[in-house]
């Protein structure tokens, strides 16, 4: 079975947490790093990202993962229409609980770990 989830950090420039946040990823296996993906939390305006307010996150740094579906229906006549769609399942909020829950939800949600 496909695991189709997204493992999304959300950080902001001047953040010092972020900034530890990183320095712990760039010591996981490039798999691994590759399978979270760093989005800005406010855009060049100081807005929070279009991302950020779907998924409802306001502070830095934040992980939220995502299940990534796909949502049909039947319109009005009979055809079925259907569109992607992301839900949080799972949030963690500042540096150290990320760190403590980095490696277990790697492994849950990813393929970055090799299997033993």
């Amino acid at each position: 079975m496909m695991k189709s989830y997204e493992l999304y950090v959300f950080v902001q420039p001047g953040c010092p947490p972020c900034d530890r946040l990183k320095a712990h990823v760039s010591c996981l296996t490039e798999a691994q790093r590759a399978a979270l993906h760093y989005v800005p939390l406010r855009a060049p305006n100081g807005n929070y990202t279009a991302l950020a307010e779907e998924l409802g996150v306001e502070l830095t740094p934040t992980l939220v993962v995502t299940y990534e579906g796909l949502h049909c229906r039947l319109d009005a006549d009979g055809d079925e229409d259907c569109d992607y769609t992301e839900e949080a399942v799972e949030r963690f909020i500042g540096a150290n609980a990320i760190i403590d829950a980095l490696d277990s939800t790697i492994e849950a949600y990813t393929y970055a770990n090799p299997p033993e």
